[in-house]
């Protein structure tokens, strides 16, 4: 978010519409469930860094995927951030903006994001692999966003210094040197 202060803004005004400026009132679901674009800044952060390298499925029946026959019972990986980047999913894919998970409804700037959405952004798996604490996970990220950005202001140290991160199974910060300080309202 450092890298992208409109978003940033966007984000701690709807706190700020949703929650009030009583940084000691409790936030309720009800609170998390109105943050729709804090949902969708965690969607297109998702999008841009996806948590799992490789997403492993096996197809239940005989499949022509990328021009090849592959019989039932076949193993495949998809490369997550390949396919959180593909030109055939995404609207300019490199760029990030959380609009596009944003009331989408509303517009048509996101057409291939509506129409692929579902089968394109496996957050917490999907099917009968979905993970079974997701809309607890999801709820976990949308509090975190809130206590952190809702009460500090977060600047990177270094804007032009490259994510340290282990890109193993899982990826995984090593370090970030940020300054926090008390938000001023």
């Amino acid at each position: 978010l450092a890298h992208y202060p409109e978003v940033k803004r966007r984000l701690r005004q709807e706190f700020d519409e949703v929650l009030g400026k009583d940084l000691t009132k409790p936030i309720t679901y009800k609170d998390l469930d109105q943050l729709e674009y804090c949902d969708a800044v965690t969607k297109e952060v998702y999008r841009h860094s996806p948590i799992v390298i490789i997403i492993g499925r096996v197809n239940v029946q005989n499949d022509n995927v990328g021009g090849y026959n592959w019989s039932e019972g076949t193993s495949f990986q998809m490369l997550t951030s390949a396919l959180m980047r593909h030109k055939d999913y995404w609207t300019d894919p490199e760029k990030f903006d959380p609009d596009r998970f944003y009331r989408i409804e509303e517009s048509d700037k996101y057409l291939l994001e509506k129409k692929k959405m579902k089968n394109t952004l496996p957050i917490f798996g999907g099917g009968i692999r979905i993970c079974p604490g997701r809309k607890l996970a999801l709820i976990e990220l949308k509090c975190l966003l809130v206590m952190i950005y809702r009460k500090y202001d977060i600047e990177l140290v270094d804007m032009n210094a490259p994510l340290k991160y282990n890109p193993d199974f899982l990826n995984a910060c090593k370090e970030l040197n940020v300054k926090v300080k008390p938000r001023k309202f």
